[in-house]
This record gives structure tokens, C-alpha cells and sequence, in this order.
């Protein structure tokens, strides 16, 4: 599974959800499209901007309380509907699991998980007990190489300075 968005909370009095998009198509929220949340498959009546993301009606939510039953819910595709994404972007299921190594050629561990934070996602890398947070910015990452398994980080990441 894909996700495409996590579900704010309720918005007004007539079941619509306040959405924050986590994908490059907005579309993925238009009327008649269909998602997953939970594994319950669900259906947009009708969507608009709101601030920030989006406010979605969902068909068969009806009222504020039944929306507010789906807040921190994220919305989900199969993986089979997931679309290419432009170059230097990455879905998390490709990026979780590869090799981490630094422009010198030390070992990092491999990428555990993705913290999705407001400026950029966080790489979390483990080797053995040792954890490094690795910023998904330009100047950090170096080069992401799917097929081959690895990803390439700035030496800077790991120098240590004496004070």
C-alpha cells in the first residue's frame, strides 16, 4: 500500500475531513476517485483546498462525528497504482531497506524508516544499536541508487568536530 494522504479530522457539520496530502497528485482527490482507509474502500463525494491540504466529503459519512472517527487515518492505493514520480523522488517502500554509505565509502547501516516531518523527510538509518538521521535534502544525499540497493550521504553527516 501506497500512502496518498493522512485524514486531520473532521471539517463542518456535514461529514467532510480535513486532509494532508502526502503525494504529487492531486487528482488522487477528486470527485468519483476511490482510496483505501483502514482497509475499507472509500469514495470522494467531493473535494476542495482548504488550509492547509484539503477538505474531502467522503460518500456515506454523513455527519462530524462520523468523520472525526477517521482522524490520524492515513489514505492509502495499492501499490499497483502507484504512478512514476519525477526524477529525484522517491516513494518510501523504495527507499526503506537500502544500504547507506557515505561519499568516502563507510557504512551507515540500512534505512529502517521514514520520519515525514513539515520541512523534509528524516532518513533513519540503524547499524546495530547505532542509529543516524539522515535529512532527504539535496546537500545531504548524494545519489539514491534503487536498483542497486544504496544510498550515497554527504561525509559531513558523520564528521565530528573537536571543541
Amino acid at each position: 500500500m501506497i500512502r496518498v494522504g493522512q485524514v486531520a479530522g473532521g471539517y463542518g457539520l456535514d461529514g467532510a475531513v480535513k486532509v494532508v496530502p502526502l503525494t504529487d497528485f492531486a487528482d488522487r482527490f477528486d470527485a468519483g476517485a476511490t482510496f483505501l482507509i483502514d482497509g475499507a474502500e472509500r469514495q470522494v463525494e467531493w473535494s476542495r483546498p482548504g488550509h492547509p491540504g484539503l477538505v474531502v466529503k467522503l460518500l456515506g459519512v454523513h455527519n462530524r462525528t462520523m468523520a472525526d472517527l477517521f482522524r490520524g487515518r492515513y489514505i492509502e492505493v495499492p501499490a499497483g497504482a502507484a504512478r512514476p514520480l519525477a526524477e529525484g523522488r522517491y516513494y518510501h517502500h523504495q527507499v526503506v531497506g537500502l544500504a547507506v554509505l557515505t561519499s568516502s565509502g563507510r557504512s551507515l547501516g540500512t534505512i529502517a524508516e521514514i520520519l515525514e516531518r513539515p520541512a523534509n523527510d528524516v532518513w533513519v538509518s540503524r547499524e546495530g544499536v547505532v542509529e543516524h538521521l539522515i535529512p532527504a535534502t539535496k546537500d545531504a544525499v548524494v545519489e539514491v541508487d534503487v536498483p542497486g540497493g544504496r544510498v550515497v550521504v554527504a561525509d559531513w553527516l558523520v564528521q565530528v568536530e573537536d571543541a
